[in-house]
């Protein structure tokens, strides 16, 4: 257990952490044909989609209300029913999802009532699913935003009562935020290896994966989790949920369905992988197919020919309560020494990690906490990188926002194929970093003759 040791000061002169709205986004964008509507002023979206655009380097669609002095004193419901007039008649989305910022929350704001407001006056729109989610950035990060709009997604549109009809085929597959799009590709891969037919929410593999799309331009997110798919929820057969952050969607899905769910925190170590292949197995009642259990054994003879390079290593990790789980957990089953941790906001499963302690924090107090206790490896967002720079140490960019790489966001963590591509960019970066010990030269050594010594000796004989 660790010790969750809160940061008393005023402020967070170099944050790591990322407010709500910027998850709720994220997570919208793993819904088809989908327009995250930001109700708040023209900064709220702009700020966002800069650090949407340069982390996966594609066009992303987010519009706003543009909330002004005037409304956001004498209300602004008349702001959302206005823009969703206009988007529903401009683009046709799929479904809206409605964002609320600090800005409207302190404000007072009622989403739902704008919403039954905007269905009286526009019944010709009433095709377009809408959802509604409160995500204040005064109150914790981007995790929270993530887990909200996720749980909100169950909450409006999975029936509350579980459907008698039972899909044999079919698995609910909830992901937290630290699924990079690259992750979610295996766990589908791995799902329909079996037979089965995931049901992935949120599904960013299909809509911000870095893919060049055929035709015209659109202005909603291209793929992601159909909306009649997420009604079907109640009728598959198991759920899995990957992230502790998604503990209460866990549970709001296992009262709306009949299934069994299967909760698991990452699958960034071999136990948690195994874990999640048994339960498919069990689900399909089918053998683990060779493919799967090629790259089983390709991450133990990984784990067998790293070992030397990460045995007692210390790796500090700084983020988000899911990605200092699941990176805490693989430095303590590589053999690597975790610590210090610093989290972005205060979370539930911080408690559980496999440290000392765990500080609340920024990267201030970060640098501090390595000019103490150097370390080997740091892993954070980019936000990281001027600290990593000067204390000399290497960056493993994990978490959000990641804009100084290209390619990075979709990179492979979890899964056999991810554990194993870690271990080598770690093992390579150690190999780097050393500095073979010079040739021990005694100053007793007897310095003896050489060839052209002794032909000059015998010349001059």
């Amino acid at each position: 257990m660790a010790t969750v040791i809160r940061n008393q000061k005023p402020l967070a002169t170099s944050p790591i952490k990322s407010g709500q709205p910027l998850g709720a986004i994220l997570a919208s964008l793993g819904l088809e044909h989908a327009m995250p509507l930001v109700h708040g002023a023209q900064g709220c979206s702009s700020f966002a989609k800069v650090f949407f655009i340069q982390h996966f380097r594609e066009p992303v669609p987010i519009q706003s209300t543009a909330m002004d002095p005037t409304t956001t004193v004498m209300g602004s419901d008349d702001n959302i029913v206005t823009a969703l007039t206009t988007l529903c008649g401009k683009h046709s989305p799929g479904m809206i999802v409605l964002i609320s910022t600090g800005l409207s929350e302190a404000q007072g704001a009622d989403l739902s009532r704008a919403i039954g407001q905007f269905r009286a006056t526009e019944t010709r729109f009433k095709s377009v699913a809408l959802l509604t989610v409160n995500t204040p950035d005064f109150y914790g990060s981007l995790e929270n935003g993530f887990s909200a709009l996720v749980e909100q997604v169950i909450t409006q549109w999975v029936p509350a009562e579980p459907q008698p009809r039972q899909r044999n085929k079919r698995v609910n597959i909830l992901l937290s935020h630290s699924t990079t799009p690259g992750d979610i590709e295996l766990i589908r891969a791995c799902v329909e290896a079996f037979g089965l037919q995931p049901v992935i929410l949120p599904d960013l593999s299909m809509s911000m994966d870095g893919h060049l799309a055929t035709g015209d331009f659109t202005p909603v997110s291209q793929g992601g989790t159909p909306l009649r798919s997420i009604e079907q929820m109640g009728q598959s057969m198991g759920t899995i949920v990957i992230g502790g952050s998604l503990s209460r969607a866990a549970s709001l899905i296992q009262q709306r369905s009949r299934g069994d769910v299967l909760a698991l925190p990452h699958l960034m170590t071999l136990a948690q992988v195994d874990k999640f292949i048994s339960y498919l197995h069990q689900l399909a009642g089918r053998d683990v197919p060779d493919w799967i259990t090629r790259q089983r054994g390709q991450l133990q003879d990984a784990m067998i020919d790293c070992h030397l390079w990460l045995q007692g290593r210390h790796i500090a990790l700084a983020g988000e309560s899911d990605v200092l789980s699941a990176w805490c957990d693989f430095a303590v089953s590589q053999g690597m020494v975790p610590g210090p941790v610093i989290a972005a906001s205060n979370q539930p499963g911080l408690a559980t990690l496999p440290v000392d302690q765990v500080k609340i924090g920024d990267l201030e107090d970060m640098a501090h906490m390595l000019e103490a206790s150097p370390v080997d490896l740091l892993v954070c967002n980019s936000h990281g990188a001027g600290l990593a720079n000067h204390m000399k140490i290497p960056l493993i960019r994990a978490g959000f926002p990641i804009y100084d790489q290209t390619g990075t966001f979709r990179r492979m963590r979890q899964g056999y194929a991810g554990i194993r591509d870690t271990l080598f960019e770690l093992a390579n970066l150690m190999q780097e970093r050393h500095h073979h010990t010079p040739v021990w030269r005694s100053p007793l050594k007897q310095q003896f003759a050489g060839p052209a010594d002794k032909e000059q000796v015998h010349a001059s004989c």
